[in-house]
C-alpha cells in the first residue's frame, strides 16, 4: 500500500528550519537568557529518549516523508505520545514563533487515520462522540443530570458551555460553576443538546466527525440569541476560539474562558472574593488556555483579587509552564505516561509550599489529581470555580463614574452622539474595554464583529 502524507508534506520545508540545537528538550536558565525555562518537554523528561522531544520527532517525520523509514504501528503509537502542548515552540529560537511541531504532529495523525493506521481505543472515542455526543460512552440524556431537574431558558445573553469532562467526569466543576454564576446573578443558559466540542477529534486526527457536531452546536447556540459563550474547559475554549474558525466556521459570539469572564466582572466591580484566613496558592497554566490561546494574566488577576490569598509561582510558569500530561490524546492513549508527567508537575507545585494548586481546566484538574495520587501527594487540586465559590461575596456597589473617570467620559459621549447607534441590527450589543487612554469599542451584531480603537479623550 502506498503511503500518502498529504497533510504532513505541507510542513516539509518548515522541518528543515529546525537547527537541531536541542533547546526543545535540554534548555534551562543557564542557556535561555531571561526565560524561566527548565527542560521544556514534559514527555521527554519522563521517557528520556531523543525521539520524544521536538528535535527527534522532526527527524523521524522527515525520514517518513523521504521514505527512509516505513509507516508502522510502532510509529503510530509514537505519534500519540506528544501532548501538542507547544512548550517546544516557546523555547525554539530557530524562527520568530518557533518550529511548529504541534501542527506537524496533528498533520501526521490525520495521515495515520487516512492510511488506516488506527488505534482501536481512538475508534471507540470517535464512535462514542458520533452516537452519544461525548467521548466517555455516556448516554446523551445524562449530560444535564448533574444539574438535577433544573429547566434552562431558551433565550439568554450568555451560554455556559459545560463540556464533556465536566458533564460526566469532573461534575463538581460543573456544579460549582453553575452555583457561582447563580450567586453572581449571571443571566445565562445551557444548551439542551450540547455536543462534544470536538477537541479530542482534532487532536487524534479524526476530522470527519468534527463537522457534524460543530454544526449541531452552532445551531443551538444561535437559537438562544446569546452574544457570549463562556466555558470553564481550556480544551473547549481553544476549540471554539481558535480551531472552529480555522476549520472554516463563522459565528458572531464572543468566546470567553471563565477566567476572562470573572476577571471582567471583577474589573467592573460586580463581584468580589475574600478568604477568611491567609492562603498560599499556586497556579497551573493549562496548555490550551496558555500557550495556545495566550491567556495568562486573567486567571492570575482573579486569584490575586481574593482577599487574604497570596499567589506563588512554580519554577516553570506562564508560557514556559510544564504540561500536565493529559492533552493531545496522551491520557486516553497512555494513561501511565500521563500520570508520570502529572506527578512531576505536582512535585513542582509542592516546591512552592503552596497550600492549594489551582488550575483552569477540568481535564488538567483530572490529570493533576491522578498525578497527586500517583506520587502519594496530599496537595489539594482545585479548578478555579471550585476555588472561588466559597469566597464569593457581594461586591460594593459603585457608580460607573466613581470606578473610572474614562468610563464616565465614554458614557457621556454615547449619550451626546446617538447616531453611533444608527445601523445597528436587531440583537446587536455595544461593549468596550479600556486599555490605557484608549477605548476599544465592540459592536457585536448578528453577522459581524466590528472593533474600533479610538482615543479616550475623543471617542
Amino acid at each position: 500500500m502506498t503511503t500518502n502524507f498529504k497533510n504532513l508534506s505541507k510542513y516539509e520545508d518548515e522541518m528543515w528550519l529546525c537547527a537541531r540545537c536541542g533547546d526543545c528538550s535540554l534548555a534551562d536558565k543557564t542557556v535561555a537568557s531571561n526565560r524561566d525555562v527548565y527542560l521544556p518537554c514534559a514527555i521527554k523528561n519522563v521517557l528520556g529518549f531523543e525521539a520524544y522531544a521536538a528535535r527527534g520527532r522532526i527527524m523521524i517525520m522527515n525520514d517518513l516523508l523521504n521514505e527512509r523509514i516505513p509507516l508502522s504501528n510502532d510509529i503510530a503509537d509514537w505519534a500519540y505520545t506528544c501532548t501538542t502542548c507547544k512548550s517546544c515552540m516557546e523555547t525554539c529560537t530557530a524562527t520568530a514563533d518557533g518550529v511548529n511541531l504541534p501542527d506537524m504532529m496533528e498533520a501526521l495523525r490525520r495521515d495515520l487515520v487516512q492510511n488506516e493506521f488506527v488505534m482501536p481505543k481512538h475508534q471507540v472515542i470517535e464512535d462514542s462522540i458520533n452516537e452519544m455526543g461525548n467521548p466517555y460512552k455516556e448516554p446523551s440524556g445524562k449530560r444535564l443530570e448533574v444539574f438535577g431537574n433544573r429547566e434552562w431558558p431558551e433565550k439568554a445573553p450568555v451560554i455556559y458551555y459545560v463540556g464533556c469532562t465536566s458533564s460526566y467526569r469532573e461534575q463538581e466543576i460543573a456544579r460549582t460553576t453553575v452555583e457561582l454564576f447563580d450567586k453572581l446573578g449571571i443571566d445565562y443558559t445551557i444548551l439542551p443538546d450540547e455536543q462534544c466540542c470536538g477537541s479530542v477529534l482534532l487532536r487524534l486526527g479524526r476530522t470527519k466527525s468534527f463537522e457534524r457536531i460543530t454544526k449541531r452546536n452552532l445551531e443551538q447556540m444561535k437559537a438562544t440569541g446569546a452574544q457570549t459563550i463562556v466555558t470553564a474547559c481550556a480544551g473547549c475554549y481553544r476549540t471554539w476560539k481558535i480551531d472552529v474558525p480555522n476549520e472554516g466556521y463563522k459565528y458572531d459570539f464572543r468566546i470567553l474562558h471563565v477566567t476572562e469572564f470573572i476577571d471582567k466582572l471583577i474589573t467592573e466591580g460586580k463581584v468580589a472574593f475574600a478568604s477568611p484566613k491567609p492562603l498560599k496558592v499556586t497556579y497551573h497554566d493549562p496548555c490550551h488556555l496558555g500557550r495556545h490561546a495566550e491567556v495568562y494574566e486573567a486567571p492570575r488577576r482573579v486569584i490575586e483579587s481574593v482577599e487574604n490569598v497570596k499567589l506563588v509561582e512554580m519554577e516553570t510558569n506562564k508560557r514556559y509552564a510544564h504540561c500536565c500530561g493529559s492533552g493531545g490524546g496522551v491520557k486516553g492513549s497512555f494513561g501511565e505516561l500521563a500520570n508520570d508527567v502529572a506527578g512531576n508537575r505536582i512535585r513542582e507545585a509542592e516546591e512552592t509550599e503552596a497550600e492549594v494548586l489551582v488550575t483552569a481546566c477540568p481535564f488538567c484538574h483530572r490529570g493533576l489529581v491522578d498525578g497527586a495520587k500517583h506520587i502519594e501527594s496530599d496537595l489539594p487540586v482545585l479548578d478555579l470555580p471550585e476555588f472561588l465559590l466559597p469566597f464569593a461575596k457581594e461586591a460594593k456597589k459603585r457608580k460607573v463614574a466613581d470606578e473610572n473617570p474614562l468610563k464616565k467620559q465614554f458614557m457621556e459621549y454615547l449619550r451626546g452622539h446617538p447616531k453611533i447607534f444608527d445601523g445597528l441590527k436587531q440583537g446587536a450589543t455595544i461593549d468596550y474595554d479600556l486599555e490605557g487612554d484608549r477605548f476599544h469599542v465592540f459592536v457585536t451584531g448578528k453577522s459581524q464583529i466590528d472593533v474600533n480603537p479610538v482615543r479616550a479623550e475623543n471617542p
